[in-house]
């Protein structure tokens, strides 16, 4: 079975915007290049520790105008792009080493030393983010590759994947809804790695919760309410594709009086 083309026409809508990130931080890399060239050549590249404060030197070149070039700090990160003001604004890669020791990068757009607009943040712990910042914060479209090889592409908002969005894990699964605060929330729908659909309906804290259609396939599948992931309400099941089973559950058993039915089977008479 193939994925629904409207979910097809959204991850290409993603995707595309993606690409477009990628491309520009392509060109702020390859500018960067010859900067580095530059800078070798000329033995020109300024160590912000001891020339900080002369703020002409850092801001400016001989036109007066921002200049590009490399700041190499004194906790040991680096920074190549514009500064305006002692502060990192414009197109630029800013690369510094975490606690643990792994190296964190940052190449796209700054203003007022924060990430805002287009940009790729290489985490340390091998997470790839890629797509729009807002204030220093993930925001709006973006995709995160994470080390597991899972992806999410989507909306986000304060640095949390929250809206519609698309979550693959690496075994081909897919999640495809909506997303409050980094969980999956909401309404959205659920795809095995044969992209079978397995699940329709709501979803809260990342568990099935509230009215959905649960498929196993084989003709069986169950409709009705849940409760953090299991069947508890009301519902209908079906086995062979015909009723099995309708009325109330209690945590995936079929209810009788609000008893399981084990518990009235094993009543003394």
């Amino acid at each position: 079975m193939r994925l629904p083309k409207e979910y097809v026409d959204i991850y290409r809508q993603y995707l595309k915007f993606i690409n477009d990130v990628k491309k520009e931080v392509k060109y702020i890399k390859r500018r960067e290049k010859f900067i580095s060239k530059i800078e070798d050549v000329n033995n020109s590249t300024l160590n912000l520790e001891s020339d900080i404060d002369d703020e002409e030197s850092i801001s400016k070149n001989i036109q007066g105008k921002p200049k590009n070039r490399i700041y190499r700090f004194g906790n040991g990160d680096s920074y190549i792009g514009k500064m305006i003001d002692n502060k990192m604004n414009g197109n630029g890669t800013y690369t510094f080493t975490n606690n643990e020791g792994s190296i964190v990068e940052y190449t796209g757009e700054f203003k007022d030393d924060m990430k805002h607009g287009m940009g790729v943040h290489m985490f340390g712990n091998g997470n790839i983010y890629t797509g729009t910042f807002e204030n220093d914060f993930m925001s709006n479209i973006g995709q995160m590759n994470y080390k597991s090889e899972d992806e999410y592409i989507g909306n986000w908002e304060n640095g949390q994947k929250h809206g519609q969005g698309i979550y693959k894990w690496r075994d081909g699964s897919l999640y495809i809804g909506e997303f409050r605060k980094s969980k999956m929330e909401g309404k959205g729908v659920c795809y095995d790695s044969n992209q079978n659909l397995i699940y329709e309906g709501e979803w809260k804290n990342n568990n099935i919760h509230g009215q959905g259609k649960y498929i196993w396939g084989n003709g069986k599948w169950y409709v009705g309410e849940f409760v953090q992931g299991k069947k508890h309400g009301y519902g209908t099941f079906y086995l062979n594709d015909r009723l099995a089973y309708e009325g109330t559950w209690k945590f995936d058993k079929p209810c009788i009086f609000n008893r399981g039915l084990d518990e009235i089977f094993s009543l003394k008479l």
